[in-house]
């Protein structure tokens, strides 16, 4: 009997002691954290940061309790279908190898406060980059390398390059045009825009405000919406082949 004691408690004690609890830290694979940083490259660097400490556009994902928890995607995979403007049709693959790569950070983190080794989003061909600017990706339609991108290469850092390439920044106002049911129309900077009404400030400066319905037509005219449609166009080639070309603006 007292054996028979000895063997249950044994047995109870390997179980309760000897098993992966909420807190063993995730092993990291080197080779899925590579695949992740360029997962992280292509998706998440823009908003959170070079070493995903976060920007004014994201938090920062290494002090996220979210990121500290997760293994191997069981946090972040869901986190991602619910978040807006995140990348929510992402591989489990893809999700599993982007924990890697943030937990990598985390401890390249923890082991020096002041890493200085940015991911290298030179890895495009400049060639193929000049390519697709004048050909697949029409950016020369808008955007002129003697023009509005003269020295951009000099001006801006490959990371920054990178981000405002996917995400440009909005320099002045949308402009919308409100066609009201047999009226004029009527054209200004928007100002509040929803599912009921839709607000601008015409060219004198007045606020004029519309019931939106059936027979009012509303026109915004958004210059960056080209951009906002590429990135589902873009193959992670296209987009470091593109940034490697803007580099070479100097």
């Amino acid at each position: 009997m007292r054996r028979l004691i000895l063997l249950v408690l044994g047995s109870f004690c390997q179980h309760a002691f000897g098993q992966a609890g909420p807190y063993v830290r995730q092993q990291v694979d080197p080779a899925a954290a590579d695949r992740g940083k360029r997962v992280y490259t292509q998706f998440c660097i823009n908003c959170h940061g070079a070493l995903a400490k976060g920007t004014e556009q994201g938090p920062d994902l290494i002090r996220s309790p979210l990121v500290l928890r997760d293994r191997l995607g069981n946090e972040i995979g869901p986190a991602l279908k619910k978040l807006a403007n995140h990348k929510t049709d992402l591989t489990n693959a893809q999700v599993a190898d982007l924990t890697h790569f943030l937990k990598d950070q985390i401890e390249a983190t923890a082991k020096n406060r002041n890493p200085e080794h940015p991911p290298n989003v030179l890895t495009g061909n400049l060639e193929a980059g000049r390519a697709y600017f004048n050909g697949a990706g029409k950016c020369n339609t808008c955007h002129s390398p003697s023009g509005d991108l003269a020295g951009v290469g000099r001006k801006y850092s490959p990371i920054d390059l990178q981000q405002r390439f996917l995400f440009p920044r909005r320099s002045k106002p949308l402009q919308v045009t409100v066609t009201p049911s047999g009226g004029q129309l009527v054209t200004g900077s928007l100002e509040r825009i929803d599912d009921f009404s839709v607000a601008l400030r015409d060219a004198t400066g007045e606020y004029r405000a519309f019931t939106r319905g059936p027979n009012v037509k509303v026109d915004i005219d958004d210059p960056l919406t080209v951009h906002n449609q590429m990135l589902d166009a873009y193959t992670d080639q296209d987009m470091h082949n593109v940034v490697r070309y803007l580099e070479s603006l100097k």
